[in-house]
């Protein structure tokens, strides 16, 4: 091999090894914005999304984020986590208690009707029976008290009765709302405020 062959592939060589090096930064340069744009993405998803209820849009027939339930109290915050009993007989904390004022409007969280209004182990106790995907779901409230008579018709949001009298749960600056099904088994109110997606499966 002669001089000038050699020099020949030397730069050949050096050529190569530029050409990678280039290839290699381009290659982190690609692999950087695309982080970058997943992050952006994510931070935009998590912006966007509702802490409670979202609402719906009618115009939409794909798919679209709902909440099943909304909360009573306009504002809430919870003061005492739902704690499932491990038997149906033994202590725990069948719902959520929510930080509230007397006289404070409760309104409610889903379609149904008045199914209760009275005292109860001389607590004010409201009861509302849902229909519709919520069926066989009833929503109890106390401290609470009504001027709707049992059997009257609410809708989601509307005010229907006001927090009033005293309560066991949390020196009476709080209510109470607790879920339970037909068969007396209780689930946790703050799941039912949470949005999920729902969409129309293709068949």
């Amino acid at each position: 091999m002669n001089e000038h062959e050699y020099r020949r592939r030397i730069q050949r060589n050096r050529i190569v090894q530029e050409e990678k090096k280039l290839i290699r930064q381009q290659l982190r340069q690609i692999m950087i914005v695309c982080a970058l744009a997943c992050v952006i993405l994510l931070v935009c998803c998590l912006w966007s999304a509702e802490p409670t209820y979202a609402k719906t849009n009618s115009g939409d027939t794909s798919e679209s984020c709902v909440a099943l339930m909304r909360w009573p109290l306009n504002g809430a915050q919870v003061v005492g986590k739902y704690d499932a009993p491990k038997q149906q007989w033994l202590p725990g904390h069948r719902g959520v208690d929510l930080l509230a004022d007397q006289q404070e409007a409760v309104v409610a969280p889903a379609d149904g009707v008045i199914a209760f209004s009275g005292s109860v182990g001389g607590k004010a106790v409201v009861t509302i029976r849902h229909g519709g995907s919520l069926s066989g779901l009833t929503s109890t409230f106390e401290p609470a008290k009504t001027e709707r008579d049992v059997g009257a018709h609410v809708v989601q949001g509307e005010r229907f009765a006001r927090v009033e009298g005293e309560s066991d749960h949390c020196d009476d600056h709080c209510l109470h709302w607790g879920i339970k099904s037909e068969g007396r088994q209780y689930t946790d109110p703050e799941s039912k405020t949470r949005t999920v997606r729902i969409g129309l499966k293709v068949l």
